[in-house]
């Protein structure tokens, strides 16, 4: 399979023209695409105007082109709207993460999630366990949500272990929400699920993991200028 290309759709033009409306989009069936660049299968975008047109962009082409910003009538240099896209995306993730924990519980009342919502509240994350209980849980709700809207703690050599002790479904129903590189590791310690090709490492491979995945947009939230972003128009 050929790599994508993220080539700007010719008919936006300068992306300077283009400016932010603030407002973000988070499906949790990764079933969006850009307006810049065509990509599929996105989670985040972000709304842009040129005038009385709009689009939808991802998080990579945010970092790629110089989207300008306005508040408040002023025009921020890039650094600060790309700061405050950033800060804006951290509150939506969580949000949109924390959302999900309630409609499982909401589903499912029977399932132990106290101590889930707990843990996700302080790390942001899940542990293996926890993600096995939650994303086993969120398979049965109407509407899907993709697991790949959390991440998945791996990087200690604890939580290797921890994933390496669920059993054959639930590391089937982690696996997916796996970056990459954290497939690599723990199926180079035997831990992939069945059907997974593995390469079994030695006891001197073990070692704890860089630190987790971070968003596209990695420059601190310095702006405090508490603008909510806004669901995507259905219309």
């Amino acid at each position: 399979m050929s790599r994508f290309r993220y080539t700007l759709n010719e008919a936006v033009g300068d992306p300077k023209a283009w400016y932010y409306t603030w407002a973000i989009a988070d499906d949790v069936t990764l079933a969006s695409s850009c307006g810049f660049c065509g990509q599929e299968h996105q989670r985040l975008t972000y709304e842009v105007a040129h005038g009385d047109v709009t689009l939808w962009i991802c998080q990579r082409c945010v970092g790629r082109y110089p989207v300008g910003g306005v508040i408040d009538g002023d025009r921020f240099d890039l650094p600060s709207v790309r700061a405050y896209i950033h800060g804006l995306t951290a509150r939506q993730k969580q949000r949109t993460c924390s959302d999900a924990i309630r409609k499982v519980q909401a589903a499912m009342p029977d399932l132990q999630l106290s101590e889930i919502v707990v843990y996700f509240e302080r790390n942001l994350q899940l542990s293996p366990q926890h993600a096995a209980t939650l994303f086993t849980g969120m398979a049965h709700l109407d509407e899907p949500i993709d697991p790949r809207i959390f991440e998945v703690q791996t990087r200690s050599i604890a939580h290797q272990d921890e994933f390496g002790t669920l059993n054959e479904m639930e590391r089937a129903v982690v696996w997916p929400a796996l970056t990459p590189q954290q497939r690599r590791r723990l199926a180079s310690l035997g831990f992939a699920p069945g059907g997974t090709r593995t390469r079994r490492g030695r006891a001197s491979d073990r070692r704890e993991l860089p630190a987790p995945r971070m968003p596209a947009l990695s420059e601190p939230a310095m702006l405090d200028l508490r603008i909510e972003p806004t669901e995507k128009s259905t219309a």
